[in-house]
């Protein structure tokens, strides 16, 4: 299971009030696994064009909202989307150093989440805080991130992570597949490990078609993301395991005597179509790239009907 599965998994259930903002374009571990999250990038001068025109074209919710890092104007309103309140704080996962524009959010109290190890950054603007020094992954790729939130917060954080490690090792093989260790070592500090001992193993990933990020004109709906009069649909997925599993899209309203294409980071994939009741599974097997933010793409032939809706995505065994 990869480090970023795991972290957005125990995250999840250790802060639930928070939105996350994941800056780790252009690989955004965290993103597939947290599906209310924002994404965008910390650093964008360094994305050669041609992405940065790529990723400017997903959004995601019915406020349509971008990419983080791409424009002025869409930051704002990603920040005004994120804006935390104290029972519910903006959670930012970086990379490296933080950006000028989150600085008045980092100030207010946002809960940091750095990945690798912080010697020789600045510390960060805003209130004094604890650490929490996460490790997680499999034993032959462990990853470091650290939790930076009020001094206050690390030990009943701190204790909720854990028993989430408890509960998620147990869901997926337990003392045989995972070896877990933590300790809080001050008021303030803590330490706590989550690595995969034997075969690796990954949940299946199961995303509603109407928390997806998209490239399509409209606004997704309860039901899922009414693909409307489009022809091609592209889907940010994000950081995924590098194995192989299959993808699949559950899809409504199609005509089955004209299938629509599967593709993964532009490359069509050899799908099949499975009727499930009313609706229909389009499939195939895939393998996600290492490193880097995952995109799945949807064609529709000519004539195809109008009335699509994409209503879940998954990619599982």
């Amino acid at each position: 299971m990869s480090a970023g599965a795991i972290l957005a998994s125990l995250l999840r259930q250790a802060l639930p009030a928070c939105r996350l903002l994941d800056l780790g374009l252009p690989a955004a571990p965290l993103l597939a696994w947290w599906p209310e999250a924002l994404c965008g990038l910390a650093e964008p001068a360094l994305l050669p064009p041609a992405e940065a025109a790529l990723l400017g074209r997903f959004r995601h919710g019915p406020r349509r909202l971008p990419v983080f890092g791409l424009d002025p104007a869409g930051d704002a309103a990603v920040l005004a989307a994120a804006a935390g309140r104290p029972e519910a704080p903006l959670l930012l996962a970086l990379p490296g150093a933080i950006p000028s524009a989150l600085a008045p959010a980092v100030e207010a109290g946002a809960l940091l989440l750095r990945h690798g190890r912080a010697a020789g950054l600045p510390p960060p603007p805003g209130p004094g805080r604890g650490r929490i020094m996460l490790l997680a992954g499999p034993v032959a790729r462990i990853e470091r991130w650290d939790l930076l939130l009020p001094p206050a917060a690390v030990e009943p954080v701190f204790a909720r992570l854990h028993d989430a490690a408890q509960g998620l090792a147990a869901q997926l093989g337990g003392g045989r597949a995972w070896q877990i260790g933590g300790r809080l070592v001050t008021p303030g500090l803590a330490s706590l490990g989550m690595l995969g001992i034997g075969a690796e193993r990954v949940p299946p990933l199961r995303l509603p078609g109407a928390a997806l990020w998209h490239d399509l004109p409209g606004v997704p709906e309860a039901e899922g993301l009414p693909l409307g009069a489009a022809r091609r649909l592209r889907l940010l997925l994000g950081g995924m395991p590098a194995r192989g599993a299959w993808l699949r899209l559950r899809l409504q309203g199609l005509d089955p005597a004209r299938p629509p294409a599967l593709l993964l980071d532009g490359v069509r994939l050899e799908a099949q179509l499975r009727a499930e009741g009313a609706a229909h599974w389009l499939e195939a097997p895939a393998r996600m790239r290492p490193g880097q933010a995952s995109i799945a793409g949807l064609a529709l032939p000519p004539g195809a009907p109008e009335a699509a809706v994409l209503l879940a995505l998954e990619f599982a065994a």
